[in-house]
């Protein structure tokens, strides 16, 4: 039996299309219209669940359609970090709160992207400002 050399030689080849690969992929993360149209739509539901989170926060909106079908909504918005040098906290966005979420329609059914948020007493929350 042929012993098979083990030297690296495709190792720097390997190397190169992983990085490729990884510096793609973060580019396309960072991008919101890879996911989200210009579209604007709004809808209106109670808050679920609250994602507070790195590298996007999210908002689960259950909205009761026409025909009395429930519609759970995910709402992205920016990363937390961002949020809370903005002055953001969950405090904005407390479970069982009926609000009325506006943004860019996502390409996948039931996603947007939050450009803002209104409260029944008509107060707004705007999460990041400089995008809209």
């Amino acid at each position: 039996m042929k012993d098979i050399p083990r030297t690296p030689k495709h190792l720097p080849v390997a190397a190169l299309g992983l990085g490729a690969c990884l510096s793609m992929t973060l580019e396309a993360h960072h991008s919101t219209n890879a996911n989200f149209t210009q579209e604007i739509v709004s809808v209106e539901g109670m808050i679920e669940q609250v994602r507070f989170v790195n590298p996007h926060a999210s908002v689960l909106i259950k909205h009761v359609d026409a025909e009395g079908q429930e519609v759970f909504w995910l709402i992205e918005s920016g990363a937390r970090t961002t949020l809370e040098r903005q002055g953001v906290t969950l405090e904005h966005l407390e479970i069982g709160t009926k609000v009325m979420a506006t943004g860019r329609k996502g390409r996948r059914d039931f996603t947007m992207y939050l450009q803002k948020i209104t409260y029944e007493d008509g107060t707004e929350f705007i999460p990041q400002p400089e995008l809209n």
